[in-house]
């Protein structure tokens, strides 16, 4: 499908009509020298988040292979390595070996553990067998979209819930709540906060060195954080919008996707300063390798991952 799913549709075109004032009177600060696109990887199907493995040099996508929210059992797993060379698209596939995979959105590596979000699911891989681990059913808590997940340092799940209902035909409705879940190592759930100041969150992140998460609200004017507590978000620095995907690195860089204008910026302060500028389809989602100076990208819409080179600060 080369189309916007319907339940991303509605929220698209809600926020397109929120951030559309903003883009008309903010100047958005001034893009580095674009980097070079190193490689891109074809036929995916609905990639919509990836996870860099520095233990094994490649990365996991997601593939929803579907609607997004939809409980199917088609959902997959590829792994491409470092370089942008596919080394398995079905690494992981729903309904082989025991596995039950819908729609897999958001991921981190944790050790040998791949975390994944899945509709009302946080699932547990081994990273080199692919073989299910552990499944933590947030269905107890209403869960309608659980969209990404981030972990802190003290090792514990925050998974934003983007308060879609999506039903089996690929129709949706939002009837909210927008709202952060919190699984303890412990493996107890619980909501963590929920307010309307969330927009339809999606990406998240642990920013270990601000001690803080960062917010991809896909539909708000704003980037936000958050600090495990407070009743609700604050924004940090207002940008195009249809925020994303975010992930934050351990030399304090902060990467978010815009499916708006098309980029990768970095959180500096106040403001998103663009990184990767004017790509030919909408980023969904984002992952470093950190060694190399590398990034991959997917999209969503285009069924596509790219592998660039980062450029310096």
């Amino acid at each position: 499908m080369n189309r916007m799913p319907a339940s991303l549709l509605a929220i698209a075109t809600t926020a397109a009509l929120v951030v559309a004032p903003a883009a008309c009177t903010s100047k958005a600060p001034k893009a580095a020298a674009q980097p070079h696109h190193l490689a891109t990887v074809e036929g995916l199907s609905h990639p919509e988040a990836l996870s860099f493995d520095p233990a094994q040099n490649v990365y996991f996508v997601s593939n929803v292979n579907g609607a997004p929210g939809v409980k199917d059992g088609n959902g997959f797993i590829s792994r491409i390595t470092a370089d942008g060379v596919m080394d398995s698209l079905h690494f992981i596939q729903g309904g082989r070996d025991s596995v039950q995979l819908d729609a897999p959105m958001g991921s981190r590596v944790q050790g040998d553990t791949l975390w994944v979000v899945d509709v009302d699911k946080l699932r547990g891989f081994n990273t080199r067998t692919g073989k299910p681990v552990v499944t933590v059913d947030l269905s107890p808590l209403k869960a309608l979209f659980l969209n990404d997940l981030a972990i802190d340092s003290t090792g514990e799940f925050y998974i934003t819930d983007t308060g879609v209902k999506v039903a089996p035909d690929g129709s949706d409705t939002h009837p909210g709540p927008d709202r952060i879940l919190h699984v303890a190592r412990d493996r107890s759930i619980s909501v963590a906060v929920s307010t309307a100041l969330l927009s339809s969150p999606d990406g998240i992140g642990w920013d270990q060195r601000g001690k803080r998460f960062v917010l991809a609200p896909f539909s708000g004017p704003s980037v936000q954080t958050w600090h495990v507590g407070d009743p609700g978000p604050r924004d940090a620095a207002t940008g195009k919008g249809l925020f994303a995907g975010v992930e934050a690195e351990p030399n304090g860089q902060v990467l978010i996707t815009s499916w708006n204008d098309s980029s990768v910026s970095t959180l500096e302060g106040s403001k998103l300063v663009q990184r990767i500028a004017n790509l030919p389809y909408q980023p969904a989602d984002v992952s470093m390798d950190v060694g190399r100076s590398r990034v991959g990208i997917v999209s969503l819409v285009a069924n596509r991952f790219e592998l660039w080179e980062w450029p310096p600060r």
